[in-house]
């Protein structure tokens, strides 16, 4: 592996051009992995075994794992923040470290036990233990190399996620340097302001970065890892507890997790957009998204915690509807626990949860005859509230003075852009007199052919449970009347309303979850009596329940769109993991002056800043270049600097939507842009100075750095690079 040096301040900066990084991130991906146990899997094992939750302690191995994952989220997340608010982090590690160590002695009595009375362990291995160890190794290894960024010499580069990852790795930065609640890592005006965001999920990784010393890059690469083996359990506890699947729990088992991998027919609308010359975008309309699994997973990792967390809520009030006193009384705190967990994990995934199970615990008591469900999750989500009530503090009074509207807003669901419909005649004439319902009108009647395309085959599945005909007329279970319900009151809720404060639509994208979740596991269902009909004998426990005499021309119809589902899918993995090294490559094709220059700057960047945090105190107050305007180039910054910035950008709050006094990102943003665009070294103090800022760095694509009369050269450096200086700045 060849090595180059460049001076540093005096010293030696070292340069791996053949993959270190890369290498480097992968390795620490890999041991972050096993880290997240004692959260992920030991205190969910030791409540369900101390309660023997649902007969716990007979099940087997494999099935005490499966049902230790959710349960160690949802108790973990809550119990790690309030801990952590009232003690601190480090008693935070110390709780999880302690509930490994009971897990481990809990297991040991188990085993000597079983020893002594010269008994095993039911471990539940056989026969799908292999196969179900072969896709964790893959998914593993497969996360982790999309995930991470690609060297090439001396250019880096970075997957399409990084547009989620390089904020949140800075926000658990900030978890680590400042504590619970964590202050606002992206904007100092006078003096730090707490972050006002769902940020349980930093929490768990802070923790986790703090007891192995890992890189936090490293500990949320993880926990995408992790996600997975979340979302795997909940279907399995959902398939054998909640849709009653017997002796076909295994085999439809695999064939759910082979479903997350199947998305809509967007493949169909990204092959049209290239023959027409046009960007073939990872999602096919941003603004309408439902964002496929392994997309959701990769980038957004705390959203699908909550789901788990709210499911899991669901299935346990399911579960215990019929139990005894102590056994509700369980069930209601771990109900809390998990509700609480999911607020904090995710606000927009907890409040669709809110709204939907509050329509379908109206339906229980006025259709279905029955409350033992319904009540257990609302006493439990009250009980939840009283845990959270730390934090709402924290949302309501915070040092922020942003006056946002109203969190939620009315509105028809962008979906397929609407400026084809617009331009007919009749809209034309329409548009002219009423404009604004012209607008709305032609995006009401493009959600129907938008939710097609962006459904495929989990549109067939639903077609088939809420058509009688089409599913043999045979009566629906519970659960399946469950499923299609909360499918059903999914859809217009994310159709018609949306994020109140925020241009994108985060609620309309996380709300799609409670639409995708019952279909994936309805879709299992289908899937599984198509396998069972090619078979020449079938036993009828294997029917039990399951939708018959589909429509030939339908069962075709959702075959093919399977198919493009997995196309489709397979599509959007390459861009998230090829699109910028594909970008450059055209770019140098064209010959243009831009090419090379956002993976330069992110190798740079990172090698420039591991030098940085060495040499200045965790405290200090950091400024980088805010002008720019592509969020790769701010991505670097976010990622390597693991310090408090004065401003994160010099357009519209400058970084204090997340808590600070915004009347000062104008004056900020004024003085630290003239900075970077070049200044005096006595205007670089003054400015400094004046705002607290400690540090500054620049970089060889900085204006700044082009003038050699500029503080970029006359400050004292403390990393000095040949494309990379930080300088001290007061």
């Amino acid at each position: 592996m060849r090595k180059e040096c460049r001076s540093c301040s005096g010293k030696e900066l070292e340069i791996f051009s053949v993959g270190a990084i890369t290498i480097n991130e992968v390795v620490t991906a890999l041991l972050a992995v096993p880290a997240f146990i004692p959260a992920t899997l030991c205190t969910g094992y030791l409540a369900a075994w101390f309660t023997n939750l649902h007969g716990f302690r007979q099940r087997s191995l494999v099935e005490r794992v499966i049902w230790s994952l959710p349960l160690s989220i949802a108790i973990s997340t809550i119990t790690a923040v309030l801990i952590g608010r009232f003690i601190s982090l480090s008693a935070v590690v110390a709780f999880f470290l302690i509930s490994a160590a009971f897990w481990s002695a809990t297991l040991g009595k188990e085993w000597l036990g079983l020893r002594r009375t010269s008994r095993h362990w039911t471990s539940g291995w056989r026969p799908l233990g292999p196969t179900t160890v072969i896709l964790a190794v893959v998914w593993t290894v497969a996360s982790i190399l999309w995930l991470v960024d690609f060297q090439v010499g001396h250019q880096l580069y970075m997957s399409l996620t990084i547009f989620d990852h390089a904020p949140r790795v800075n926000w658990t930065e900030s978890v680590l340097r400042t504590g619970i609640p964590p202050a606002n890592p992206l904007y100092w005006y006078k003096h730090a302001a707490s972050m006002r965001y769902y940020y349980f999920w930093y929490v768990i990784c802070a923790a986790i970065a703090k007891v192995t010393r890992l890189p936090v890059r490293a500990i949320f690469t993880a926990s995408c890892v992790w996600a997975g083996f979340l979302l795997a359990a909940i279907i399995a506890l959902y398939l054998k507890h909640f849709l009653l699947t017997g002796v076909r729990l295994r085999s439809q088992f695999l064939r759910a997790i082979g479903l997350l991998a199947v998305s809509g027919l967007g493949i169909c609308v990204n092959v049209w957009k290239l023959f027409h010359m046009q960007d073939p975008y990872i999602e096919v309309w941003p603004a309408g998204q439902i964002t496929s699994w392994s997309d959701t997973i990769l980038y957004d990792p705390h959203h699908i915690a909550s789901l788990v967390c709210c499911m899991l809520a669901f299935l346990l009030a399911w579960m215990a509807g019929k139990k005894g006193t102590p056994a509700r009384l369980v069930t209601v705190i771990l109900i809390a626990l998990a509700l609480a967990s999911a607020f904090g994990l995710s606000i927009y995934v907890a409040f669709t949860f809110f709204f939907v199970t509050v329509i379908w615990g109206v339906w229980q008591v006025a259709i279905e005859r029955t409350s033992g469900p319904a009540m257990l999750l609302a006493t439990g989500g009250v009980c939840g509230a009283i845990l959270l009530l730390p934090y709402l503090r924290e949302l309501t009074h915070g040092s922020s003075n942003v006056q946002g509207g109203s969190v939620f807003a009315f509105a028809v669901r962008d979906m397929i852009p609407p400026d084809g419909l617009l331009a007919s005649t009749f809209f034309q004439h329409l548009a002219i007199a009423h404009p604004l319902a012209a607008l709305k009108t032609a995006k009401l009647i493009l959600l129907i052919p938008g939710y097609a395309i962006e459904l495929g085959f989990y549109l067939a599945v639903l077609l088939v449970y809420l058509v009688p005909a089409w599913h043999g007329r045979i009566a629906l279970t519970a659960a399946q009347r469950t499923f299609v319900f909360l499918a059903a009151v999914t859809l217009p809720l994310m159709s018609f309303v949306r994020s109140g404060v925020l241009v994108t639509n985060d609620f309309g994208w996380r709300a799609s979850l409670f639409l995708q979740f019952p279909l994936l596991l309805l879709g299992s269902e289908v899937i599984t009596v198509w396998s069972l009909a090619e078979r020449k004998s079938t036993s009828p426990a294997e029917l039990i329940g399951l939708p018959q005499k589909t429509p030939q021309w339908l069962r075709s119809a959702a075959a093919l769109a399977l198919v493009f589902g997995v196309i489709t899918t397979v599509f959007q993995a390459t861009l998230l993991r090829f699109e910028l090294p594909l970008a450059q490559r055209n770019l140098r094709a064209l010959h243009d002056p831009e090419a090379g220059k956002i993976p330069h700057n992110a190798f740079i960047s990172s090698e420039g800043y591991t030098e940085l945090q060495r040499v200045i105190p965790q405290s200090a107050i950091v400024q980088f270049n805010p002008m720019h305007s592509d969020f790769y180039w701010t991505a670097a910054d976010l990622l390597g600097i693991n310090r408090q910035t004065a401003i994160l950008g010099d357009k519209l709050g400058c970084g204090s939507e997340l808590g600070g006094d915004p009347t000062g990102c104008p004056a900020m943003a004024a003085a630290i842009d003239s900075l970077f665009n070049g200044a005096s070294s006595e205007q670089a103090r003054a400015t400094c100075r004046q705002f607290g800022i400690q540090y500054l760095v620049t970089r060889i694509y900085d204006p700044a750095w082009k003038d050699l009369n500029s503080w970029v050269w006359t400050l004292r450096p403390v990393v000095a690079d040949e494309e990379f200086r930080a300088l001290e700045c007061q």
